[in-house]
C-alpha cells in the first residue's frame, strides 16, 4: 500500500496465497533491494510502497548498473520529468545555501538548513549521490564536483540507510561541513519539502534528475517550492561572470553588461550570492512564500489530496479503514 502497513494487514489481504512467514521473508527481501519501504513502528515493522524519487532509485546507491541507469535516463526523458513536476506540492524544496541570507533577517528554520541541523536530535548520515554514480557508469561524469559523497539523511532515514550498509553515520559538525562544502562546490541544497526533512540532497545541474528535467521546461521556477529569488544591483555588478557559472538553472546571464536574473528560472538557492565579490547579488523573499508541511506523512497526504481531490482522499481513507490497498 502507499501507506505502510503491518505484516498482519498485508497477509490478511493476500489470503491463502502465501504463508505468513514466506510473505514476511519476501517483503524483507524486497526491502533489502530497496524496492519497498520497511518502517519500524510501535506496532512492529511496517511495509509500504516506495516512490521512484526519492525512494527505490536512491536505494540502488553503490550497486547501480549501467543498464539500469540507461533505463532511468530514458524514463527521465519520456515521462519522469512531466510526472514529477506536475503537482502543486513538490516532494523537494530549494533552500538558500549557507550565509546567502543576512543573519539579521528572520527566516523559518525550514529555510535555514544550518539552523535545522543545529536543532535536530539526529542521527545524521551521509551517502554517495546516486545520480552522479549513474552518470559515471554511462560515461558522463559530473562537471561540477569530483566528490560523490554528499547526500545527507537524518533521523530514521539515516538509521535505515546505515542499516542497509549504503550510508555512514556522521556527527552534527560533519553535517554542517557537508553543507559548507556544497556551497563551495556550487551544489543546490534540496531538502525534503517538510519542516522536519528526513533527507537533504546536494545537487548539481548536470547529473540531478530533478534539476536536469526541470531545466528543459520553459518556466522551471514554477515547479519548485522556493521562498526566495535573486536580484542584482546593476550599479554594483562588475560583470565578473562568477554568478553565471555558479547557477545550476541557467537563471543568470551577463550579456556584455551587468548580470540579470531570469525569474522564470531562478529557484532561490543563493549560489550566486555567496561568491559575489561586490555584493551586487542578493536574495529577496517571494511574495507567495509558503510554509512546508510539518513532516513526511503530512507532505504525502497533501500531495495525494491535490492529485486525487477531496472525494479521492475520502475514498482512500475508507479503503485504509477496511485494509484495502492504496
Amino acid at each position: 500500500s502507499a501507506i505502510p502497513e503491518t505484516i498482519a494487514t498485508i497477509h490478511r489481504r493476500a489470503g491463502k496465497t502465501m504463508a505468513r512467514a514466506a510473505l514476511s521473508a519476501a517483503l524483507d527481501g524486497m526491502s533489502e533491494r530497496g524496492l519497498i519501504q520497511r518502517v519500524p513502528a510501535r506496532r512492529g515493522v511496517m511495509y509500504g510502497k516506495s516512490p521512484f524519487v526519492v525512494g527505490f532509485y536512491e536505494a540502488q546507491v553503490n550497486r547501480l548498473t549501467a543498464d539500469l541507469q540507461r533505463d532511468v535516463d530514458r524514463y527521465g526523458d519520456e515521462a519522469f520529468g512531466a510526472a514529477f513536476h506536475s503537482g502543486r506540492t513538490p516532494q523537494l524544496r530549494t533552500v538558500p545555501v549557507n550565509e546567502s541570507i543576512p543573519f539579521e533577517r528572520v527566516v523559518g528554520r525550514y529555510d535555514d538548513m544550518r539552523a535545522f541541523v543545529l536543532a535536530s536530535p539526529g542521527p545524521f548520515a551521509v551517502m554517495n549521490c546516486i545520480c552522479q554514480q549513474g552518470k559515471d557508469l554511462v560515461g558522463e561524469p559530473c562537471r561540477q564536483t569530483h566528490d560523490r559523497e554528499h547526500c545527507l539523511t537524518i533521523g530514521m532515514a539515516a538509521e535505515s540507510m546505515v542499516g542497509r550498509g549504503t550510508a555512514r553515520f556522521i556527527t552534527r559538525d560533519e553535517t554542517l561541513k557537508f553543507l559548507e562544502r556544497a556551497d563551495r562546490e556550487g551544489l543546490v541544497v534540496e531538502p525534503q519539502n517538510t519542516q522536519d526533512p528526513l533527507f537533504i540532497c546536494c545537487c548539481c545541474g548536470c547529473c540531478c534528475g530533478v534539476l536536469t528535467t526541470a531545466k528543459k521546461l520553459p518556466r522551471p521556477a514554477s515547479f519548485f517550492a522556493a521562498n526566495y529569488h535573486a536580484v542584482v544591483d546593476a550599479g554594483a555588478c562588475n560583470s565578473c561572470l562568477v554568478c553565471e557559472s555558479r547557477c545550476q538553472m541557467q537563471a543568470i546571464a551577463c550579456d556584455d553588461g551587468p548580470a540579470s536574473v531570469k525569474l522564470e528560472r531562478c529557484i532561490g538557492c543563493g549560489l550566486c550570492v555567496t561568491t559575489c565579490a561586490t555584493g551586487a547579488v542578493r536574495l529577496v523573499a517571494n511574495l507567495d512564500a509558503r510554509v512546508p508541511p510539518k513532516d513526511t506523512p503530512r507532505l504525502y497526504a497533501r500531495m495525494y489530496r491535490e492529485r486525487f481531490g477531496t472525494l479521492g482522499m475520502a475514498a482512500a481513507v475508507g479503503r485504509r479503514l477496511i485494509g484495502a490497498k492504496l
